[in-house]
């Protein structure tokens, strides 16, 4: 029996598959459907859910929003719109010459047209376990089945997590990792009157987006509320009793009892199904500016894809919900035979810790630098503990920090995005009042009569 419906499966040529069933997945069914209302879609996802939004994740851990909220399409989306979709169903390779998509239990699914849009997966580190009065003195090291350690990338990591949590009384969390994840991760643990423990190797959190500055008024209020932050550091032991994680010790030789730790030290693009040299492939899958692979008939989009940073003029993973969602809708819409362009975005993302409303976009990092016209503008307000960082090259802001106080955000994004020239309100760029009124005047006319912009 099983033999016949791997034959047929094989024998049936599906006109698009789509692997992955998140933003970039459903937004390219969707620009399918814009031109082709017949062809056969169907989607191959390896996890349980029909879809959600991976931004609440940590929401739903919180409590803030309850799981019947956390789904972004309902089951009549893949109704209406004739989509084949196949949940518990992990590619394993793909054969780009025979054009087969093999899943894990052996079946093949054959392709006209084939996205990949698998998302990223976390990195785990090698870590060395020491196990201590257990009751099987067989394990080995780095076990993946220690209770207590989780990633929180998917909504079953957030589920589990939360039932553990319920399960075994715990009060205190530590968080391998101080970027965004990590501090997503602060967010819910804190939002629920758990302590916590971040350790980040880096000298301070959000390294990679947050200035010295920045970093140090999360710090700040994270501390203020009996939580540590140990900086420069990581784990190297971890101590298992009975199964269970029970403690860890840290690259400076402190040793910390845990019950409970996340690995929140990044993700990487999940690519591990795609053959060596099937594709070209840098951190992420190289598309075009039609979300083309090096391969014919093979598009790639969302957090697995590498598309161009209009603020470095290169291909870069930017792992974003925003751009998987045009990037998904471009690669449909090209798939099913349009012409459409990515025309590229930039890095931007936010995370609220203790009522403390932080964001961070494009190119925050970059020191100020004459040769080659880099100004950075601050501005802090000690007493309503705001802080505002302007980056700019050749009159055009290409980065922004802002904590506190991030009401006006959509204005700068559309400075960014539209390549606005700021030099006759250069000065003012970085105020804590700066607004629309503040605006260059051709632009704000375009606002009135273009697009607009989002605030």
């Amino acid at each position: 029996m099983v033999t016949k419906n791997n034959l047929k499966r094989t024998n049936e040529m599906i006109d698009y598959i789509i692997i992955g069933n998140s933003a970039a997945g459903l937004a390219a069914a969707e620009g399918i459907r814009e031109l082709d209302k017949r062809g056969k879609v169907m989607i191959l996802s390896e996890e349980d859910f029909l879809n959600y939004s991976k931004p609440l994740i940590t929401y739903l851990l919180e409590g803030v929003v309850s799981l019947d909220k956390i789904y972004f399409k309902d089951k009549k989306f893949y109704r209406d719109n004739n989509i084949d979709i196949k949940l518990n169903t992990r590619v394993k390779s793909i054969d780009i010459d025979k054009m087969f998509a093999i899943s894990t239990d052996s079946n093949k699914y054959k392709f006209r047209k084939l996205l990949i849009a698998s998302g990223g997966r976390p990195i785990i580190p090698e870590i060395k376990v020491v196990y201590e009065n257990t009751y099987d003195g067989s394990q080995s090291e780095n076990d993946k089945n220690i209770e207590g350690i989780f990633t929180l990338t998917t909504l079953k990591d957030s589920i589990n997590i939360k039932t553990y949590i319920e399960k075994n009384k715990i009060k205190k969390v530590s968080i391998l990792g101080g970027g965004l994840i990590g501090l997503k991760s602060a967010e819910a643990f804190l939002g629920i009157g758990m302590s916590i423990n971040i350790i980040e190797l880096a000298d301070r959190i959000l390294a990679a987006t947050f200035d010295r500055q920045a970093s140090g008024i999360i710090e700040k209020r994270i501390k203020s509320k009996g939580s540590n932050i140990y900086k420069n550091n990581t784990i190297e032991e971890i101590y298992v009793t009975d199964g269970k994680i029970s403690g860890y010790r840290l690259k400076n030789g402190r040793k910390i009892e845990c019950r409970l730790l996340i690995v929140a030290i990044g993700v990487i693009p999940n690519i591990n199904f795609i053959n060596s040299g099937a594709l070209k492939i840098n951190r992420g899958v190289v598309v075009d500016d039609y979300m083309r692979t090096s391969a014919k008939n093979i598009y790639a989009a969302g957090d697995v894809a590498e598309g161009l940073d209009i603020l470095l003029g290169e291909n870069r993973n930017i792992a974003i919900w925003p751009l998987a969602v045009r990037q998904g809708v471009v690669s449909g819409i090209n798939m099913a035979g349009g012409n459409k362009k990515y025309n590229g975005g930039f890095f931007m993302n936010s995370v609220e810790i203790l009522q403390i409303p932080t964001i961070s976009m494009g190119l925050t990092n970059i020191v100020e630098e004459r040769g080659k016209n880099i100004e950075v503008l601050k501005d802090f307000n000690p007493k309503k503990n705001t802080y505002k960082k302007v980056v700019i090259r050749d009159n055009r802001v290409i980065g922004v920090i802002m904590v506190g106080n991030i009401e006006r955000a959509g204005i700068y994004a559309g400075l960014i995005r539209n390549e606005i020239d700021i030099s006759s309100v250069k000065d003012n760029i970085s105020r804590e009042d700066f607004g629309i009124i503040n605006l260059p005047v051709n632009y704000k006319k375009h606002l009135v009569i273009g697009e607009g912009i989002e605030v």
